[in-house]
């Protein structure tokens, strides 16, 4: 844990510092080595933290969708507080500008990744608190579980052009450029795995039951008719019953 803390000191220090060796003012890199290898020590001392954190609390494993929608939040929290580094470190040029030139475009353009990066946070840990209490949501619950990630998948989308295109805060490699990206991808993966989820249960839920008449129609009863229906079988008794009326 002590160790943790050290290193997310450090990645304040290294990475958002007007006077940092790694990255610029506005979070662009400038010495790559230094960029990456604070962030990889800084995540393996995480995973550290966290591995023996669980084995001293004996604590089960989070269900997956858990896992990924608090990913999400993590991710959203860098992307957020990235823009608002940039945001700090160019307010005196953004209050000089005038609306329609590049600078004023750049701070709108930030402003705006900054909000997105909040409305995914928020929208996160919402849905990380739901499924911890809901862990296998049905029906309502999980659709609009599923639509809330595809609509943060489609505004992630958008802002990979609003803040990784030309002219946008994160057109340069560093934290935001990153953070945008991954903040697509980790709510593509959780809208893929909710599709998956939804699929898996609507096939699981079309269990038909049949049974014969004597006029050999067939009436069934279930929920509903799906390529996973299963015929009930019918036991020896019932076909020698079958048989032995055919021959009568």
């Amino acid at each position: 844990m002590v160790l943790f803390l050290i290193w997310v000191g450090n990645v304040v220090l290294t990475l958002h510092h007007e006077s940092s060796w790694a990255v610029n003012e506005i979070g662009e890199v400038k010495m790559a080595n230094l960029y990456y290898s604070t962030w990889v020590i800084a995540l393996n001392s995480g995973l550290l933290m966290t591995s023996y954190v669980r084995k001293l609390l004996n604590s089960k494993s989070k269900p997956i969708m858990v896992v990924l929608w608090l990913v999400v939040v993590k991710i959203c929290f860098v992307m957020f507080g990235s823009c608002c580094d940039i945001l700090l470190t160019v307010q005196d040029q953004c209050r000089a500008a005038t609306h329609g030139d590049e600078t004023a475009t750049f701070c709108e353009r930030t402003v705006a990744g900054a909000i997105l990066g909040c409305v995914g946070m928020a929208a996160g840990l919402f849905s990380a608190i739901f499924r911890y209490f809901n862990p296998n949501p049905r029906g309502r619950k999980q659709l609009f579980e599923a639509v809330m990630a595809a609509t943060l998948t489609v505004l992630f989308a958008f802002s990979l052009a609003l803040i990784t295109g030309i002219g946008g805060p994160g057109q340069s490699v560093g934290d935001l450029y990153y953070g945008s990206w991954l903040a697509f991808l980790t709510s593509l993966g959780v809208t893929t795995s909710l599709y998956a989820e939804i699929q898996k249960q609507n096939g699981e839920g079309g269990v038909l039951v049949c049974s014969a008449s004597s006029d050999d129609n067939e009436s069934c009863l279930g929920d509903s008719v799906t390529p996973y229906s299963s015929m009930t079988p019918y036991s020896s008794s019932m076909i020698e019953g079958r048989v032995n009326d055919a021959l009568v």
